[in-house]
């Protein structure tokens, strides 16, 4: 009896101890590091949230990564680029009208142009691959839910709407945040002006709370000035209000060449296309965000 309570005693002991390390290795171990993440939801977004504060910080010799989140099946078009009025006709046939292209093509393209893209920061490109809710095939475009779309069954992981409400693929965003524990995260705003932007933002800020209980070395979480947060009563109130500026008028040559690698979206005119685009309080030569988490505090 006496022998099997000391080894009780010493069983008890001995999870003790187990635990206690699982605990104290839990614990944060550090700061964050010296890394600065943007997440784009298309190819093109990394430049239009952030681009020339991803330059700047990069100069400045944080780590950049160059997150793309989805696949990009849709939006590239042949003859004339689909979302800039003032960028040129291509040299096909000179015509006037958008013929969009084919959803597997169109992924291979703008996923080149962001390979690009992300050279000319200096960054880390990574592509999470979640699902457009549409794409074009033929001269028809399919939307998710169709018979069409079933049929297709397009390449990627779930669609980035309902990638929000799977806590396998908020883990997807975690385990980046995991390994490169960044100072700062940038991403779309919740809410903001697409939906593909929207969700996106609200995946990335479900996996910076996650990552966030889990005591790690994370840093701060901004949003920029767009949708709701641009709206008259927001700019009011003051809930629009950045208490971010980066001045970056000197890293803009970076970004509108980044830019300029995203033909298929703007004719390799990044300049132009940028300052076609400006949204409520944006201004070109200071980007602007709101503080959504910061840790550091």
């Amino acid at each position: 009896m006496k022998q099997k309570k000391f080894l009780a005693t010493i069983m008890l002991v001995f999870l003790l101890s187990f635990f206690s390390i699982e605990t104290v290795s839990a614990q944060p171990t550090g700061k964050p590091q010296k890394c600065i993440m943007v997440f784009g939801a298309h190819a093109d977004d990394v430049e239009s949230i952030a681009g020339g504060t991803l330059a700047k910080y990069i100069a400045m010799g944080y780590k950049g990564i160059y997150v793309g989140t989805i696949n990009n099946l849709a939006g590239c078009s042949l003859e004339k680029t689909p979302y800039f009025n003032g960028a040129p006709l291509f040299t096909i046939s000179n015509s006037p009208r958008k013929y969009p292209v084919d959803a597997l093509e169109t992924s291979q393209i703008r996923q080149e142009e962001a390979l690009q893209a992300a050279e000319v920061f200096g960054a880390t490109p990574i592509f999470l691959d979640f699902r457009e809710p549409w794409f074009s095939m033929g001269r028809k475009q399919i939307d998710y839910g169709t018979i069409q779309y079933q049929q297709f069954s397009p390449p990627g992981r779930k669609l980035i709407s309902i990638a929000t409400i799977v806590s396998a693929d908020v883990d997807v965003v975690c385990e980046l945040l995991r390994k490169y524990q960044p100072e700062i995260v940038i991403t779309h705003t919740l809410g903001g002006e697409k939906l593909d932007h929207g969700n996106t933002a609200y995946l990335v800020y479900l996996a910076f709370k996650r990552v966030m209980k889990e005591k790690m070395p994370l840093g701060k979480l901004w949003m920029p000035v767009r949708g709701w947060f641009s709206e008259t009563a927001a700019q009011k109130n003051g809930r629009g209000k950045p208490d971010i500026g980066i001045d970056v008028k000197e890293y803009l040559p970076i970004k509108y060449a980044a830019y300029d690698k995203h033909i298929s979206q703007n004719g390799g005119f990044g300049r132009d296309y940028v300052l076609s685009n400006k949204r409520g309080p944006y201004n070109d030569q200071v980007e602007e965000f709101i503080t959504v988490i910061d840790i550091t505090r």
